[in-house]
């Protein structure tokens, strides 16, 4: 994943582009921040991707149109997870020592960080999301297995950039914290394709079959997910 540096008077954008393996066209997605992302397969160069891009400018400018300014972490004042439906609010305490720390009480983020040292807002948010996410996406995860005939060895939460999960030779599964913006529906079909793959590490017809079981809807979440990327807070990728 690299930023494409775009003249400012062409699309005023921040762009990444992303290769992608099970991409077959190149994607054009803009977040609700204004990030725009473009995935394209490994057999379509850089320069292409990058035609199709700005052959695509109108529809990008309109887009924009309607996104928010990127919000530094350090303004946030609440987070918001659709996953489970709950706000949190974020009240910042700044000191002058490197003594930073997140404290929950309620629905209410105690978050002290140092003010000489920004970043740590960000980083405190994102651990604290991940130990969140584990909580929720395995009991999840849990009540899927006891549905189904499927089961995994070990869960794993991180913040990956490009993917929502993935799963080992091992049935090791890692799910991305970044689910919990996303809608049930579209968790659940997240979660099923990994323990699907527990069964079948590949995208084979019968992979696909297995899927379809647990989850007929899949196509159409599959093609949601696509666009998904809309709904991830732009401050959790980007530079503090």
């Amino acid at each position: 994943m690299m930023n494409l540096p775009v003249a400012p008077d062409k699309l005023p954008a921040s762009y990444r582009f992303r290769i992608s393996h099970r991409a077959r066209h190149v994607r054009i997605s803009v977040s609700a921040y204004g990030q725009v992302t473009i995935t394209h397969p490994a057999h379509v160069s850089r320069s292409e991707a990058a035609a199709f891009v700005h052959s695509k400018r109108e529809w990008i400018l309109r887009q924009l149109a309607k996104t928010k300014p990127l919000p530094r972490s350090g303004t946030l004042d609440r987070l918001h997870l659709p996953l489970t439906g709950e706000t949190f609010f974020i009240r910042h305490q700044e000191l002058e020592s490197s003594r930073a720390g997140l404290r929950q009480k309620g629905n209410v983020l105690h978050l002290r960080h140092d003010a000489n040292a920004p970043e740590t807002i960000r980083w405190e948010l994102r651990e604290w999301l991940k130990k969140y996410a584990r909580n929720e996406l395995a009991k999840r995860l849990d009540a899927l297995c006891a549905q189904t005939d499927l089961s995994y060895q070990k869960l794993s939460i991180r913040l990956q950039r490009t993917r929502w999960g993935s799963c080992t030779r091992e049935g090791a599964i890692s799910l991305n914290a970044k689910l919990m913006f996303l809608k049930e529906n579209l968790v659940r079909h997240v979660l099923i394709h990994e323990l699907a793959h527990t069964v079948h590490l590949n995208h084979s017809q019968a992979f696909w079959h297995l899927v379809a079981c647990y989850d007929p809807n899949w196509r159409e979440h599959r093609k949601s997910l696509r666009q998904a990327v809309a709904m991830i807070p732009a401050w959790l990728d980007c530079q503090p």
